[in-house]
């Protein structure tokens, strides 16, 4: 008995360094916000000021997709909470639970001390969950209800009782509205259930699970009558804008790119599970969580999108861990004193080397905070642009700009966004047109079209495509869209008005409107 309360101890001391560590790392992130999250951010100011779920007042537009996320914020916004704020202490706090509950999930799926601990401790180092922490965006919340419903799912191993069965259909509810792709574990939930109780003949069983999946999936199709009724889409506006290959380089599967953007964030532990998952036993055993990562492992393969550290591999990396150090632990089930030493050792060896990994992985994006992607994923040069534009400009302006984050937010302006994610105009026509050219200008004619008191660009000497304009730096470029605005806003009569350096590498160029009295001398 001595032995196990030390042996408890220990484990308890890991977690806490566990904690300990993922706090160090998040605070390395702790003034990098993803630009993304700003558009967050004003939905949810918006709408605790009476004005909508909208982000320019007066249209409604679903440019975001994260709902849940949105009406948390909006909640505290309401209490004169800051969104940027309280998302940061939300996500730290969700941070924590996901160690804790990686570390008790990994026990009840059979995973022996050393290995759950070991899950805790990968999890703490990796770059992914230090950033994502820190980044205002949904990912923490959402990867913490997909390890909430797979722990419920073992626990009812013994007894499905009420009350775990409607916690279970309300977790997977909540993540089937805090992200699109979430309603695949509301579905998988259902069907797998159903599948047990029918093969099983268990035909009460079969019926319960009948009833909460229709009451569930019936809420969700709530849901998305009330979203149709009030932007008039099923499908969020976002759906439209990043079609497959907006953001994922030509010639690159989706998949690569969101595997390889999560490498040293653990994304490579998919490989080992494919292996894993040829034990007979351990595949029909975990077959549940298994779903669930090939979900997420589906949903990354048709993405248009991607995020450095690996955005859409990270919801079901605690999922990956767990099934890895499950499988490791029955391997290695029954060795002797010896043996077991030796694998706790190889453990440890292990996390160091993840760690290592995870270290070097964000000192080089601390190091290269200005190049591509990173420039985006800390907006600080952007917060400083837009709190520039609210003290220059009139606040009815309207500004045109393909970066709707902390820009918009901070100059409080009326925004026209290049790539479609709050405009329903331009989302329809990168949906539906084909030809990339064709596309760009009439994109380029529409924003010009409108009319917009200030139009912005942004040159980076980092960028892959584009064409040099007059107002670039030496070897600076702007995007082929921005090139064809700038060449038809000049045109139009618009003039240059400043170049604003945002670190090392990228300048934003603006112009303005001709005849126009919005510029304060």
């Amino acid at each position: 008995m001595h032995t196990a309360r030390n042996s408890q101890t220990r484990h308890r001391l890991l977690i806490l360094l566990a904690l300990i560590i993922a706090l160090g790392h998040q605070a390395v992130f702790m003034h990098w916000t993803c630009d993304d999250a700003f558009i967050s951010y004003r939905y949810a100011e918006n709408l605790s000021r009476g004005n909508g779920l909208v982000f320019n007042t007066g249209e409604k537009v679903e440019g975001f997709s994260n709902f849940s996320w949105v009406i948390l914020l909006s909640v505290f916004s309401t209490l004169d909470i800051s969104p940027l704020a309280i998302s940061k202490v939300l996500s730290l706090l969700f941070s924590f639970f996901i160690i804790g509950l990686v570390f008790v999930t990994a026990r009840a799926s059979g995973a022996g001390p050393v290995w759950a601990v070991l899950c805790a401790l990968l999890l703490s180092s990796a770059t992914s969950l230090a950033y994502f922490s820190m980044s205002g965006l949904e990912t923490v919340l959402y990867t913490f209800l997909l390890l909430l419903a797979v722990y419920i799912h073992i626990k009812m191993r013994g007894a499905q009782s009420q009350g775990r069965l409607f916690l279970l259909y309300s977790v997977c509810f909540l993540a089937a509205i805090t992200r699109p792709e979430g309603v695949l574990f509301l579905l998988i939930t259902a069907a797998y259930h159903m599948g047990q109780g029918w093969f099983q003949k268990k035909w009460a069983l079969f019926r319960t699970h009948l009833t909460y999946s229709f009451l569930f999936l019936a809420f969700y199709g709530g849901f998305i009558l009330v979203r149709f009724l009030y932007y008039g889409n099923v499908l969020p506006n976002t759906f439209y804008a990043k079609p497959l290959g907006t953001f994922v380089e030509t010639g690159y599967s989706a998949f690569f790119v969101n595997f390889s953007s999560g490498m040293l964030s653990g994304s490579f532990l998919l490989i080992p599970l494919v292996l894993f998952s040829v034990n007979r036993r351990f595949f029909f055993g975990n077959l549940y969580p298994l779903f669930f990562c090939l979900a997420q492992v589906a949903f990354m393969s048709y993405t248009g999108d991607w995020m450095a550290f690996g955005r859409f591999f990270f919801p079901v990396f605690p999922l990956v861990l767990i099934l890895c150090m499950t499988f490791l632990s029955a391997f290695g089930a029954g060795s002797s004193w010896q043996k077991k030493r030796l694998t706790a050792a190889t453990a440890f060896v292990f996390w160091l080397v993840f760690a290592g990994l995870n270290v070097w992985q964000t000192s080089r994006a601390v190091a290269h905070k200005d190049d591509y992607p990173f420039l985006v994923m800390n907006s600080a040069e952007l917060i400083g642009l837009g709190k520039w534009l609210s003290d220059t400009f009139p606040q009815d302006s309207t500004i045109a700009l393909r970066r709707q984050g902390a820009v918009p937010y901070y100059s409080r302006m009326r925004s026209l966004d290049f790539l479609g994610l709050t405009d329903k105009t331009i989302a329809r026509r990168i949906y539906q047109q084909q030809d990339p050219k064709v596309e760009s200008n009439s994109i380029a004619g529409y924003v010009v079209g409108q009319g917009p008191d200030l139009i912005i660009l942004f040159s980076s000497q980092s960028a892959v495509r584009g064409w040099p304009i007059e107002t670039s730096p030496a070897g600076g470029k702007l995007a082929h869209l921005e090139y064809l605005i700038h060449d038809l806003a000049i045109k139009e009569g618009y003039t240059p008005v400043k170049k604003i350096s945002l670190g090392e590498i990228e300048d934003a160029h603006l112009l303005a409107k001709p005849k126009t009295d919005t510029h304060r001398p």
